[in-house]
């Protein structure tokens, strides 16, 4: 009795702290409206909120150009970044009340501080209470923009995936994510209907209905940070030793266990490697470590597409793995954007032990798709990259632009026109012999 008392009146509190805000928020949008009209000058932009590390990325690449850009995030992941990668952080903020009340407070600050709202499909920090469902009302009251970026666990709904193993690679990484698609697939339909623009990347075919730009990936990298390789290996896996490296962070959704078996194999022929598991480890070492030892690396075998961590190989000079074989996924990419000039090695667990064997042999080879890696990333994942990425989608949205979907189209897009096409050796992303 005592419980079910207990939880009432959590219930009730909630309801109560949710009604209220819904008033404050409302009338505050209405007040900004009115009263902060910002005619003719740049949009200020917030990133969160959620600690994704590109929101620090794309946050300094506007900063470089003008813009009021600032991320604000909930926390952000000690193990593997730094607090001076970010701006700011809730946990930090409204130290006079309790958490819970915290997103509240974050959510209407923002509507007086920022016009642009980047934000994954969970929403902006009140995506996670009962009045998820109104953020976009009162953004939209408040005259406020929304661009949608999603980073995986906050919108793949499993049963909508077309990839049996993506989906399965998803649910020996993320079993209780299964558990819970009709929440997550609420939410996406949710901005998928209610943003202004929606950038999906290589998970767009995966029940999005929607894409406003085509590109592979909209992530971008400090190219001032990670740097080219200085190593210059000439180890064949003979006489000299080849460094192969792998981030597990998601190791069912990776393929790690498919990838430590190849490696095992490749040395039961004779072959002198390395192997590298560079899991939990701060984002410095990981930059040292593949400016000076690493020679191949093994993103991820299980996936269609790539993540973060290939964009960080290939800006590191490094010859880099990732899933590249599903035409279903990748063909739109190649026809109607710029992945026709990505030098990413196509591997699976079925043929990894060919491929490593090939860039283990083959220095020379490592070497021509470490220079085409870097030119590629320099190219279309920069911080430039970003800047004209985010700048056509704001001439998009405040009505400048009529539309962004070809706007890396091989043939008239201006930005895949702007330099040479990057020149490497692989035929849809696969060594010829």
């Amino acid at each position: 009795m005592f419980i079910s008392t207990k939880n009432l009146i959590l219930k009730l509190a909630i309801w109560m702290v949710s009604n209220l805000f819904v008033i404050i928020a409302f009338f505050c949008a209405l007040y900004v409206n009115f009263f902060f009209k910002r005619i003719g000058k740049k949009p200020r932009i917030v990133w969160g909120s959620d600690p994704i590390i590109n929101n620090s990325y794309w946050s300094k690449s506007m900063q470089q150009i003008g813009y009021i850009s600032e991320t604000f995030t909930t926390d952000f992941y000690s193990l593997i970044n730094k607090r001076s990668d970010w701006d700011i952080i809730l946990s930090e903020k409204y130290n006079w009340i309790i958490y819970p009340l915290k997103p509240y407070f974050a959510f209407i600050e923002c509507l007086f501080k920022y016009d642009l709202f980047v934000l994954p499909f969970n929403g902006f920090f009140v995506g996670f209470t009962p009045v998820r469902f109104l953020q976009d009302k009162i953004l939209k009251l408040a005259n406020k923009k929304i661009i949608v970026i999603p980073y995986g666990s906050d919108s793949y709904v499993y049963r909508r995936i077309r990839s049996t193993s993506t989906l399965h690679g998803l649910m020996m990484s993320y079993p209780r994510s299964s558990r819970v698609q009709n929440k997550i697939a609420k939410n996406v339909d949710y901005w998928i209907k209610n943003a202004d623009v929606v950038l999906p990347g290589t998970m767009g075919p995966d029940g999005f209905g929607r894409w406003d730009v085509l590109a592979p990936s909209s992530l971008c990298i400090d190219l001032n940070l990670w740097s080219k390789s200085i190593k210059n290996s000439v180890a064949d896996g003979k006489e000299m030793k080849v460094v192969i490296a792998h981030c597990p962070n998601h190791k069912g959704f990776k393929g790690s266990e498919f990838i430590e078996r190849a490696i095992c194999t490749l040395k039961e022929e004779g072959y002198s490697i390395e192997y590298l598991i560079l899991e939990k480890v701060q984002n410095n070492e990981i930059r040292r470590l593949f400016n000076e030892h690493v020679d191949i690396l093994v993103e991820q075998i299980i996936c269609t597409g790539h993540g973060f961590n290939a964009i960080e190989g290939m800006a590191s000079g490094l010859p880099t793995i990732s899933n590249l074989e599903n035409e279903d996924y990748i063909l739109p990419f190649r026809r109607w954007s710029f992945f026709n000039e990505c030098p990413l090695v196509s591997g699976t667990p079925e043929n990894l032990v060919d491929v490593l064997r090939k860039l283990i042999s083959r220095p020379e080879l490592r070497r021509e798709l470490g220079r085409a890696g870097r030119e590629y990333v320099e190219k279309y994942h920069g911080f430039d990259s970003a800047q004209y990425l985010f700048t056509n989608i704001i001439n998009y949205i405040y009505g400048k632009k009529d539309s962004l979907i070809n706007l890396y189209h091989p043939i008239f897009g201006d930005y895949t026109n702007r330099s040479p096409k990057i020149k490497h050796p692989l035929v849809n992303n696969r060594i010829i012999d």
